[in-house]
């Protein structure tokens, strides 16, 4: 089977940071990548999908020779915003994918020189927002389910539901909390139905919540847990992922964007065997193209805790 223009671009895109810096140290190539990224090669219009089109504005504008209509770069992808150099962006995408503990916006104001803080807490937030791939395949095979608690006091720390396929990828959920109606949506968006499923015996663990899924339960003592954990990869994701908020965070993400902080480890954690990390970067680019622009009005004001669950009845 012969390659998509995609897996062709990830394939030859830079793997170490010397390459990163020699390939895309120039505007012009950072906007040749991205037209070629975002449309396969040969840039679209936006109203009429016509390739008859021709380049304006050093290849920052697009106008269709059909209709006339002048499409951006960037308009409609998560680059939308304020004009800074793409060079910069591609660095901050870099420094945030490739750093196996990530870097906070601090440090990612610090690294590109910006002015102000909130711009680098802003674009942290957007390539957070890109680790995670639209219509993306549930767990499949034999998969691990539990829940954790991070951040905060006793009564006050977050629940976060762990679902981790063994020998593959995982997943975090902020979740309102460790119910059936909460189990049953992560199920549901999360795993495949022909998935088996291990969870320890939490009674929410039913087949209400995981449905027609094979359903192994097992309840442990703390000594049996030592010798042979039933769900030992959600334990062990759940302990990486405290360690990582703790270090790299100081412990100190804030509910309605604790979310984004467990798509970032997700998305470092499910490609741990990628050859050359410069290919973290590729992927987050493909996504920045495909999703929308988020601003910093949606970041502040339109935000929630648990935004896995919006409009979903818990």
């Amino acid at each position: 089977m012969s390659e998509t223009h995609h897996e062709t671009l990830w394939r030859g895109f830079p793997k170490t940071l010397l390459e990163f810096e020699e390939r895309f140290g120039t505007e012009a190539a950072c906007r040749e990548y991205l037209a070629s990224c975002r449309w396969n090669g040969r840039p679209r219009c936006g109203r009429c999908d016509s390739d008859h089109v021709w380049s304006e504005r050093g290849g920052t504008l697009y106008e269709c020779a059909q209709c006339g209509h002048q499409t951006s770069l960037t308009s409609g992808t998560l680059f939308h915003g304020p004009r800074k150099p793409l060079r910069l962006w591609f660095r901050a995408i870099w420094e945030i994918c490739v750093h196996r503990h990530g870097i906070s916006a601090a440090d990612l104001q610090r690294i590109l020189g910006l002015g102000s803080y909130e711009t680098a807490w802003a674009w942290a937030h957007r390539i957070r927002r890109a680790m995670v791939r639209e219509n993306r395949d549930g767990l499949q095979g034999s998969v691990q389910v539990d829940e954790t608690y991070v951040g905060g006091k006793k009564r006050d720390k977050a629940t976060v539901l762990v679902a981790a396929e063994e020998g593959g990828r995982l997943r975090l959920i902020h979740a309102p909390g460790n119910h059936e109606d909460c189990i049953k949506h992560v199920a549901e968006d999360t795993i495949e139905t022909d998935a088996a499923v291990k969870t320890d015996g939490h009674a929410a663990y039913n087949a209400r919540t995981l449905a027609a899924r094979n359903h192994d339960v097992k309840v442990q003592s703390a000594a049996e847990k030592k010798t042979d954990d039933h769900v030992q990869l959600c334990h062990w994701a759940a302990a990486s992922l405290k360690r990582w908020l703790l270090g790299t965070h100081h412990g100190s993400v804030s509910d309605k964007h604790l979310q984004s902080s467990l798509d970032e480890h997700a998305f470092r954690h499910n490609r741990r065997k990628t050859k050359g990390v410069g290919r973290l970067v590729a992927r987050c680019l493909e996504n920045m193209l495909s999703r929308q622009p988020l601003t910093m009005h949606q970041l502040i004001q339109d935000t929630h805790q648990c935004r896995a669950f919006e409009g979903v009845p818990y």
